[in-house]
């Protein structure tokens, strides 16, 4: 739904001003509940959408009913930059969350009549195509441990806090998001916890203690 929350505040709580400020003027604010959707998969993609505050979850449900999180987009991030004519997933909202929509249209010709607006967004566009064949290979190659270590230290490089992790998400979520069961995902953090490599300040927020062994297990595969 929409809110009265002026763009101004969203701009504000947006990154750095850079070519992207020229989709100021296009944008419409957005809010949404937890759990409430954006859009469902096979959706006509209309619009393109920045996160504002809050986090939205990519998410396909499988034939056998089993549901796997593609992605989760935090604030700065772009949603619907990689949709052809439809989405290829549906979008939900992790918490309550703020985004800023853009008519697609509208986006697409000021990238015709601003070359730095256009290279801006396929930037993003080939940054999220290296992440989604960084993620194909650890669900492919890496162990449950291995998964967890590299999940924690995107968390934090996307958050800019070497030593702090802010997990928006549910261990369900993060489970589906690696091919794990949520037992899994708990057994692998106490684990993690045991070991010193990380404390569990709640079950939201976790606190790196031992980066180079994180990385380490990382890199194991």
């Amino acid at each position: 739904m929409q809110s009265t929350l002026s763009l101004q505040t969203a701009r504000n709580a947006a990154a750095p001003r850079d070519a992207l400020t020229a989709l100021d003027r296009l944008g419409t604010v957005v809010t949404l509940h937890r759990e409430e959707s954006l859009f469902y998969e096979g959706d006509v993609a209309e619009y393109y959408f920045k996160v504002v505050t809050g986090a939205v979850r990519s998410c396909k449900l499988l034939a056998d009913g089993r549901r796997h999180v593609g992605d989760f987009y935090l604030p700065g991030d772009f949603i619907g930059l990689d949709a052809e004519s439809d989405y290829i997933f549906s979008a939900e909202a992790v918490t309550d969350t703020t985004l800023v929509r853009y008519s697609r249209r509208s986006v697409d010709a000021l990238a015709w009549e601003e070359p730095k607006v256009g290279q801006r967004l396929l930037g993003i566009a080939r940054h999220r195509l290296c992440a989604a064949r960084a993620q194909m290979m650890l669900l492919s190659r890496k162990t449950a441990d291995e998964r967890i270590a590299s999940f924690l230290l995107g968390m934090a490089d996307r958050s800019g806090d070497n030593d702090h992790v802010t997990l928006p998400m549910t261990r369900t979520d993060i489970g589906d998001h690696l091919g794990l069961t949520i037992e899994t995902v708990s057994r692998s953090l106490s684990q993690l916890r045991k070991d010193g490599v990380i404390a569990l300040v709640n079950s939201h927020e976790i606190l790196i203690r031992d980066r180079d062994a994180l990385e380490e297990l990382a890199e194991a595969a």
